[in-house]
C-alpha cells in the first residue's frame, strides 16, 4: 500500500511538472495574441477617430439649409453676402459627403468626382445652364457612363449630387437678386431650397 502511495505521489508530481511546462509553452503565444489584440484595438480607435473627423456633417448641413430657406421665405435678404457665404459652406460640406459616398459606392465614385470638380464652375453658370448639365435630365454624368436621367428622382444617388447642385442653384438666384433687387429671383431660390431639404431626407441620418 505504501509502494502504491509512493507511485501515485510521483505520478502527481510528474503531471504537475508537465502542466507547468505546458503553461510556460503557451505564455509566448498568449503574449503575442495580447500584443496583436492591442494593436487591432488601437488601429480601430484611430480609424474611428479619423472617420469621425471627416464624416459628412448632415446636421450642420441641414441647419444651414433651413436657415437659408427661412431667409428666402421673407422674400428679402438682410445680408445677401452672409447668405452666399452660407451656401458656399453647404457646398464644402456637401463635397465631403459626396467623397464619402463615392468611396462607399464605387459605382458612383466617378460621377461624384466630376460633379465635385465642376462645383465651383456651377456658381458661374446661368440657371438654365446648370439645369441642362446637372438637372434630372442633364448630361453631366454622360462622360462617366451614368446618365442623370437614370437616377431615381428622390434616390440616394441624386440626393448626394444635390448637396452641391442645390446650393449652387440657390447661389445663382441670390446673385441675380443682388444685381436687380427684384424679389422674383428669390422665389425660384426658395423652391430650390425646399427641394434640397427633400433630397436631404434620402441621406441617412448617420452620415
Amino acid at each position: 500500500m505504501s509502494e502504491f502511495s509512493d507511485n501515485m505521489s510521483k505520478f502527481s508530481d510528474n503531471m504537475s511538472e508537465f502542466s507547468d511546462n505546458r503553461k510556460l509553452d503557451y505564455l509566448p503565444d498568449l503574449a503575442r495574441l495580447g500584443k496583436s489584440a492591442f494593436v487591432f484595438v488601437l488601429l480601430s480607435i484611430l480609424a474611428s477617430a479619423f472617420s469621425s473627423a471627416w464624416a459628412f456633417d448632415r446636421a450642420g448641413y441641414k441647419a444651414r439649409a433651413e436657415a437659408t430657406l427661412a431667409e428666402l421665405n421673407t422674400k428679402r435678404l438682410a445680408d445677401s453676402k452672409a447668405t452666399l457665404a452660407r451656401l458656399d459652406e453647404m457646398m464644402a460640406l456637401g463635397i465631403v459627403g459626396m467623397k464619402e459616398y463615392g468611396i462607399a459606392h464605387p459605382k458612383y465614385a466617378r460621377l461624384m468626382d466630376v460633379a465635385i470638380a465642376d462645383s465651383q464652375a456651377m456658381k458661374g453658370m446661368t440657371d438654365a445652364e446648370l439645369e441642362e448639365k446637372w438637372g434630372e435630365q442633364g448630361y453631366g454624368g454622360d462622360a462617366v457612363g451614368i446618365p442623370l436621367k437614370s437616377l431615381p428622382d428622390l434616390g440616394e444617388e441624386r440626393a448626394y449630387l444635390e448637396l452641391v447642385v442645390g446650393p449652387a442653384q440657390q447661389y445663382i438666384f441670390v446673385k441675380k437678386w443682388e444685381s436687380t433687387k427684384k424679389a422674383r429671383w428669390l422665389e425660384p431660390a426658395r423652391d430650390e431650397a425646399v427641394e434640397l431639404l427633400r433630397h436631404l431626407e434620402s441621406i441617412p441620418t448617420n452620415k
